[in-house]
């Protein structure tokens, strides 16, 4: 069966504005068979929607911070620590029969990841398109064009972090079933379409201003530790 499923959700448990009933909500609306809540740092966002759910389908995830840029670990059960080499992070993610995902991996900034070490790496896919992307069809192509040469299966989400944008960008699975553990495979295995495009540009715009700030000030605040 084929499944549209928004892949990388945040909730206001990180960096959201939207609570996870908005999140259900607003999937439900937009037509979306399930979501993949991956807030950064913890899971009680994604199992409060696992709980709350009803029929939409939910995976557990979680958005990783590595020492080497951000990991998608989805189908995870426990979550993985924070500042873990990449190759750590994976490990971890994969002994829990769950997915590594490099989120937006070729967009400056987001990603200290090069092709020569993603070869190096045990990952189960690129997101190739998130909704927040800048330059949507650039980097889109750039994403595919690394997917393709890694010989690696592809996922698409929204990287939402505001309700009204959840499902702007999502995967279509082809799975046996709509079980969390048949879908991971699905992924896994390649059998993944992408859909929808891009959230509104006011909105990437204040995705960026975040960032830039956050890079702005944290040498200050790393200096403030010693």
């Amino acid at each position: 069966m084929m499944l549209k499923i928004d892949l990388h959700v945040h909730t206001w448990y990180s960096d959201s504005t939207g609570s996870v009933d908005d999140v259900l909500a607003a999937a439900r609306r937009k037509g979306l068979d399930g979501v993949a809540v991956t807030d950064h740092g913890t899971l009680q966002g994604a199992y409060e929607a696992l709980a709350k759910s009803r029929r939409l389908i939910v995976l557990v995830g979680e958005e990783v911070k590595t020492t080497q840029g951000e990991l998608l670990a989805l189908g995870i059960r426990k979550k993985i620590p924070k500042n873990l080499l990449m190759a750590e992070a994976i490990a971890r993610t994969h002994a829990q029969g769950g997915l590594a995902i490099i989120p937006h991996p070729t967009i400056p900034l987001f990603s200290r990841l090069r092709e020569g070490d993603l070869r190096n790496l045990a990952i189960d896919g690129l997101e190739v398109i998130s909704a927040i992307t800048p330059m949507p069809r650039y980097f889109l192509k750039k994403n595919l064009e690394l997917a393709q040469r890694l010989k690696t299966s592809i996922t698409a989400g929204s990287d939402s972090h505001s309700p009204d944008t959840v499902g702007d960008a999502y995967a279509v699975v082809n799975s046996e079933s709509r079980d969390p553990g048949d879908i991971v495979r699905a992924v896994k295995y390649g059998n993944v379409l992408i859909g929808g495009g891009s959230s509104k540009t006011s909105i990437k715009l204040g995705v960026v201003k975040g960032l830039f700030t956050h890079i702005l000030l944290r040498p200050f605040a790393d200096s403030s530790n010693h």
